[in-house]
């Protein structure tokens, strides 16, 4: 899942907050990676003023308590992939070998890529990750192409 469906979800000044909010409801299991995590912590850093949900927070924590309020609201699962692999510059992540493979293909924004990268690297964990929610355009745009190279839909909430 990419952050921009959580963000949305949860900022009422999103057009698409009400669409979001439905889907992250669903039953479905809900996956994320720590790069979720770091991208929640990103916008609601640079935005706490105006993503207020009428909490008695202090800003610096407020990224933290966002996160967790999401996590146990959407029941979203947080799935670490540790596997490392070797490439041209040594040992290194294997989500990162997967996004130096899918960069010529793609042409993504690297943390869009890192997110294709990261959930085909739990689907290649045995995880049973079938599709891709995002509200991307870059990605959406691509929609084709990796569920040809990854075997995962992208799709939008």
């Amino acid at each position: 899942m990419d952050t921009s469906v959580i963000i949305s979800a949860i900022d009422k000044g999103d057009q698409r907050c009400k669409d979001s909010d439905k889907f992250l409801r669903r039953v479905k299991e809900k996956i994320i990676s720590p790069l979720v995590l770091a991208e929640i912590y990103s916008v609601v850093s640079r935005n706490s003023e105006r993503i207020n949900l009428g909490l008695n927070v202090a800003e610096a924590d407020l990224p933290a308590v966002i996160a967790r309020l999401c996590m146990r609201k959407y029941d979203l699962k947080l799935v670490c992939v540790f596997d490392k692999d070797f490439s041209i510059f040594g040992e290194i992540p294997t989500e990162f070998k997967l996004a130096f493979m899918l960069a010529p293909k793609l042409k993504l924004r690297t943390l869009d890529l890192l997110h294709i990268s990261y959930a085909w690297a739990i689907k290649l964990n045995g995880y049973n990750v079938e599709e891709f929610v995002t509200l991307d355009g870059g990605i959406l745009d691509r929609a084709k192409d990796i569920e040809k190279i990854t075997d995962i839909r992208v799709i939008e909430p």
